[in-house]
């Protein structure tokens, strides 16, 4: 089975004659009925998008400049206990074309979800899917994993950036920049210095966008990670953010 959205082919068969347990035992295998569920939801979660994207347009929030992205992935995975399990991964991510990020995304020193069209318009995608197709997935107790992701240009910071405290102050707080493991710094007081505490700040507005618009998230047993990204470049292009849902043992 060849899935378009995503480019990637599985292959279902038992030429050999094996043993059920034995296919089973295949670390890789996903059983065909949650592979065309997934297909068949991510079909759907393509018209979500579609649908808040044309409304955001009409709206002039956003114009055919900003891309935004969804996927639908089974996939598997092992609990703490060693048992094989599969989990479900649901992503948001966007891109808006040079010479109209400037517009469409955020502006330089912009942190705060609402003041970019691509990003609100992305968390509206968000919080529609939850609320609708996606909400058996929302159960209270289940554990849930949600990567954050945040980016910033390289264009320098002279001075500082005020920061509000609307997402809260933080010390010493652990974030994954270019994927190693390290720790930011941000609150009211010193404000926003450098970079990586700008893409840490509009990381924190996915946040508290979803936490007060998807009540139900805050039932499960979430856990949070954020990473950020710097490009080494200049240019509103290098400023978005994306979000990737991972849903524990989703099919049991």
């Amino acid at each position: 089975m060849y899935n378009p959205q995503n480019k990637k082919t599985y292959i279902f068969n038992n030429l050999d004659h094996a043993p059920t347990i034995t296919l089973n035992g295949n670390s890789n295998f996903i059983p065909m009925k949650i592979v065309q569920l997934s297909n068949m939801e991510e079909i759907k979660l393509q018209g979500i998008r579609e649908n808040i994207i044309e409304k955001a347009i009409k709206e002039k929030k956003i114009s055919d400049k900003t891309n935004i992205n969804v996927t639908a992935d089974a996939i598997t995975d092992y609990d703490a206990s060693g048992r094989r399990i599969i989990n479900y991964k649901i992503g948001f991510a966007y891109a808006v074309k040079k010479g109209y990020s400037a517009r469409e995304d955020f502006g330089a020193g912009k942190y705060h979800t609402e003041e970019s069209g691509a990003a609100s318009s992305l968390l509206t995608i968000i919080k529609t899917a939850f609320d609708t197709e996606f909400a058996q997935y929302v159960k209270a107790g289940k554990k849930l994993k949600v990567k954050i992701r945040g980016t910033a240009d390289a264009t320098p910071i002279n001075g500082t950036i005020a920061y509000d405290g609307k997402f809260g102050d933080y010390q010493m707080e652990p974030v994954y920049k270019n994927e190693e493991l390290t720790n930011l710094t941000l609150t009211k007081a010193t404000g926003i210095t450098n970079n990586d505490q700008l893409a840490f700040a509009r990381a924190l507005g996915v946040r508290n966008h979803i936490s007060n618009n998807i009540e139900a998230l805050s039932q499960m047993d979430t856990e949070y990670d954020y990473y950020i990204e710097v490009a080494n470049e200049s240019g509103s292009q290098y400023r978005r953010i994306s979000v990737e849902f991972v849903f524990v043992d989703a099919f049991k």
